[in-house]
């Protein structure tokens, strides 16, 4: 193994899903309360905050990740898992709670919004190296016969975070007006959001270090490390931008779509929306389970074929339109993707050796969402005008696919300790 756990300490996968499940609960809530947060940092007056808001949604979301894989991802190479482990959610807290504190423009102008922006953009420093480096602790820690199960509990923390941010969003829309929503009650869950942190902290602790071997003693060693890792990050893109494409396009983008075509049942899209992503939940860990008890390859090379056909009817039954062809639909498509994307976190960081890799798995894995995943909306949005929809969107994400094929069966020559405790 490339690897070496630390006797001391113990293993949790509870400990390290909390850290996906605070980043996705974070992402959430701020767009959950994205209406508000924007009248208290982004007035309509102000047309250089409206810039500034634009400019900070797209930095924060995608281009600060793969730049954190790079700045943060080397740490957990030459020091150990671990210290990455506890930087990555203390940072996270940290931004959420001043979010949370922050004074709004009202009260001391323009500053606000820039200071907002900068936290946004650190958290996502923070981001880019948290699921990744979760991951490859988990695989390098995890008892051989429930490697793919914990690794698959860890990655599926992601889920929870969502789905949580959702359900706080929920309740406290209930209960808070909007009058009072805009005059701060959006700071709740960013204190909430603040206090997973801490408990993300409190786990993390106590949990067994692992120390790769053969990273380099400088940055700047492991960037160049890192260069020489662009076939494996290349097969890693791969694997990752079909799936990332289809959650965007049919678990995000599409849930709006119906909203905006059919306002009357908006909330009932987003429940079977939650409804479908819980099940999904229940997928991704079977795959896991499953992931451990029969060759991993063969299993995520038939579950990407299976993803891939049933999602051909998928779309054709969600453009008919409907809380029941939306049910069906979504279902269809997004059930055997959250499978497959149970099978690839025991996968993904074999093809990396340790010493570099939650650097180089970090900002490839961090590259392909921002690429695939910040431009699904747009490129959804585009072929959706066209006349030929959804014949298009199939057509895009079963091109997606080819380089998933094309990586998964070159895999064995390249992935790394498969097989060994």
């Amino acid at each position: 193994m490339n690897a070496t756990p630390e006797s001391t300490g113990n293993h949790s996968p509870i400990a390290a899903a909390i850290g996906n499940t605070v980043e996705w609960f974070d992402f959430a809530v701020y767009g959950y309360f994205a209406e508000s947060i924007g009248a208290a940092f982004f007035p309509q007056d102000s047309a250089s905050l409206q810039f500034l808001s634009a400019f900070g949604v797209f930095a924060t979301g995608y281009l600060m990740r793969p730049i954190g894989g790079l700045v943060l991802g080397p740490i957990g190479d030459m020091f150990g898992r671990r210290i990455l482990l506890l930087m990555s959610v203390a940072i996270m807290g940290s931004c959420s709670l001043l979010i949370a504190l922050l004074p709004t423009t009202d009260q001391i102008g323009p500053t606000a919004a820039v200071l907002l922006v900068l936290l946004r953009m650190i958290q996502g420093l923070s981001v880019g190296a948290e699921y990744s480096s979760s991951i490859a602790w988990s695989v390098e820690t995890s008892p051989q016969k429930t490697r793919g199960f914990l690794a698959s509990v860890t990655a599926a923390g992601a889920t929870v975070g969502f789905i949580s941010g959702s359900l706080v969003a929920t309740v406290i829309d209930h209960f808070i007006p909007i009058t009072a929503m805009n005059a701060g009650g959006w700071r709740i869950p960013f204190v909430i959001g603040s206090l997973l942190a801490l408990l993300a902290l409190m786990l993390r602790r106590s949990i067994q270090d692992s120390r790769p071997e053969g990273a380099s003693s400088s940055i700047t060693g492991q960037w160049h490390q890192v260069m020489t890792d662009w076939p494996a990050m290349l097969r890693l893109m791969g694997t990752v931008g079909v799936a990332t494409a289809v959650f965007y396009a049919v678990g995000v983008y599409y849930v709006d779509e119906a909203s905006r075509l059919d306002p009357a049942n908006a909330s009932l899209y987003n429940g079977i929306n939650t409804v479908v992503q819980l099940f999904g939940l229940g997928m991704a860990l079977l795959a896991g389970r499953c992931a451990d008890r029969f060759s991993p390859l063969p299993l995520v090379r038939r579950s990407l074929l299976i993803s891939m056909v049933l999602m051909v009817p998928g779309l054709l039954i969600l453009a008919k339109g409907g809380p029941v062809s939306f049910a069906m639909g979504q279902a269809m498509v997004l059930l055997p993707i959250f499978f497959y994307s149970g099978v690839t976190p025991l996968l993904h960081p074999l093809f990396f050796p340790g010493g570099s890799r939650c650097a180089s798995f970090s900002f490839s894995y961090s590259l392909v969402v921002a690429v695939v995943g910040g431009t699904a909306p747009i490129v959804s949005t585009w072929l959706r005008d066209l006349k030929g929809w959804p014949n298009e969107l199939i057509l895009y994400l079963l091109i997606l696919a080819a380089p998933a094929f094309w990586a998964w069966s070159s895999g064995p020559r390249h992935l790394r300790f498969q097989g060994q405790d």
